[in-house]
């Protein structure tokens, strides 16, 4: 009988709530997966098979699907770091005007995953006051709840989608509406009778969600220019 290799175990600390958990390394078969996941290019199929393999490599007893999105984005950025390589190459443009012109020059640059925090950008009140009496209890959205949003939507129809996924509660005197109780386009019709002013309360804290990066430095070659990069695009190297 082939021995079984011990597989090895690392800590990671969720940004959400500061929690430690124990992950592995996704396993050859689960990268294989997660392979076909990307090369199927369907977006729920992503977002499921993300999921599972994070359920799978995570040791602790946790609910991945109560984490925020930037938890999940945290944890498979750590993932693919001890499963795979710790660094990504990506292609970046000088953005660095000379003599009143863009550079442009696009060069490659090598990021470490282990150099990636959680930004955020500003805080905010989760209790959102829309008028005397009704005011608004946010979260932060689940991951799929992120993910789902179709790329061919207008702006407005995302804004609208990112907001009623992050409503916790919507609270009326004493009478509390739950999320899970508020059919999406009732929802939609409550939106659309607010003012442009309590309307940009709730637009305001979904555009000010915390977000994934990684830091590093490069200097362009064409015009010297010293870059701090910080790169947001997790999807970008799914594997």
């Amino acid at each position: 009988m082939l021995p079984k290799l011990e597989t090895p175990i690392y800590e990671v600390k969720l940004p959400s709530s500061g929690l430690k958990i124990k992950i592995r390394p996704f396993l050859v078969k689960e990268e294989k997966i997660l392979l076909m996941a990307a090369q199927s290019k369907d977006n729920f199929e992503i977002i499921n098979v993300t999921k599972e393999i994070i359920k799978s490599c995570v040791q602790d007893s946790i609910v991945i699907d109560d984490l925020p999105f930037f938890d999940i984005d945290y944890l498979f950025a750590a993932l693919r770091a001890k499963s795979i390589n710790e660094t990504v190459d990506i292609n970046f443009s000088c953005n660095n005007y000379v003599e009143g012109e863009k550079c442009g020059h696009i060069f490659p640059v090598t990021l470490d995953i282990s150099n990636s925090s959680i930004s955020k950008p500003k805080e905010l009140s989760d209790i959102i006051e829309l008028g005397p009496n009704v005011s608004v209890k946010m979260k932060y959205p689940r991951y799929s709840d992120v993910k789902a949003i179709e790329l061919n939507e207008n702006l407005l129809d995302k804004k609208m989608r990112l907001i009623y996924s992050s409503v916790d509660y919507i609270m009326n005197g004493d009478t509390i509406h739950s999320n899970k109780d508020i059919d999406e386009e009732e929802f939609k019709t409550f939106i659309e009778n607010l003012t442009r002013a309590q309307f940009d309360m709730l637009e305001e804290w979904v555009d000010n969600f915390p977000y994934f990066q990684i830091e590093g430095e490069r200097i362009c070659e064409k015009c010297n220019f010293h870059h701090k990069i910080k790169y947001k695009n997790i999807d970008s190297f799914f594997l």
